[in-house]
């Protein structure tokens, strides 16, 4: 019977992975499209260990990077209920920089992308040197060569977003530091996780922050703000 279930189990998990791949083919032509029309390159997938990431550490992001989809940013971007003129964006995991330009749209304090892989660094800074949007509100764009271990954001409100940039282990360790900071009084801070499969996949990081709630969540994204009460 134990057989059975992991052949099952082992299927459903091929096929879902072949309909990520024709979803991924699909989205290309717009992605590739958003590029053009900004005048920035995010689109080509990149194998990390090719992008400057040591051999050590490349199953800490996944290994591999893909764009995020512009729609599904600007879907959860959309769910924010905040005054983002007071409030510093923070990707963590920024790749090539995507959602840092779309974030730009809006008028946040600064945005800011930190990235541990050299060579998405380097075209993520050149992206956010050539990005053209007659929409742009936000031209404080800075971007960081690090961990997100060694990472301390800004004072202050912040919204800190992700696309599925890490392995368990570093996802906690990231969570965790954002409790510490929301112990310490920094309460102001939203957190919007990503996955273009599903969040799912991370539901047992997800599932063990109790100082957090929703406030909105579908299969492809949360948004989450601290409890009222810690």
């Amino acid at each position: 019977m134990g057989t059975l279930r992991d052949f099952s189990a082992d299927l459903v998990s091929k096929l879902e992975w072949r309909l990520f791949r024709a979803r991924l083919a699909f989205e290309d032509p717009r992605s590739r499209a958003f590029d053009k029309r900004h005048h920035v390159e995010t689109a080509r997938e990149e194998l990390l260990g090719e992008m400057g990431v040591a051999a050590d550490a490349i199953e800490r992001g996944n290994a591999v990077y893909r764009v995020t989809w512009g729609w599904l940013i600007k879907k959860a971007m959309a769910q924010l209920d905040i005054d983002p003129r007071r409030y510093s964006f923070i990707d963590y995991g920024s790749g090539k920089g995507k959602a840092m330009l779309m974030a730009s749209d809006y008028p946040f304090k600064t945005i800011i992308g930190l990235e541990y892989a050299q060579r998405l660094h380097d075209i993520a800074a050149e992206n956010c040197r050539t990005y053209r949007s007659a929409d742009q509100q936000c031209h404080s764009l800075k971007q960081i060569l690090g961990d997100a271990l060694d990472y301390t954001p800004p004072p202050g409100p912040i919204v800190c977003f992700m696309c599925n940039p890490f392995d368990e282990t570093t996802l906690r360790t990231v969570f965790n530091s954002w409790r510490a900071r929301c112990e310490g009084g920094e309460r102001e801070i939203r957190i919007l996780y990503l996955n273009m499969r599903n969040i799912a996949e991370s539901a047992k990081v997800l599932g063990e922050q109790d100082w957090l709630t929703p406030l909105t969540r579908n299969q492809r994204f949360v948004v989450l703000a601290p409890k009222a009460t810690l």
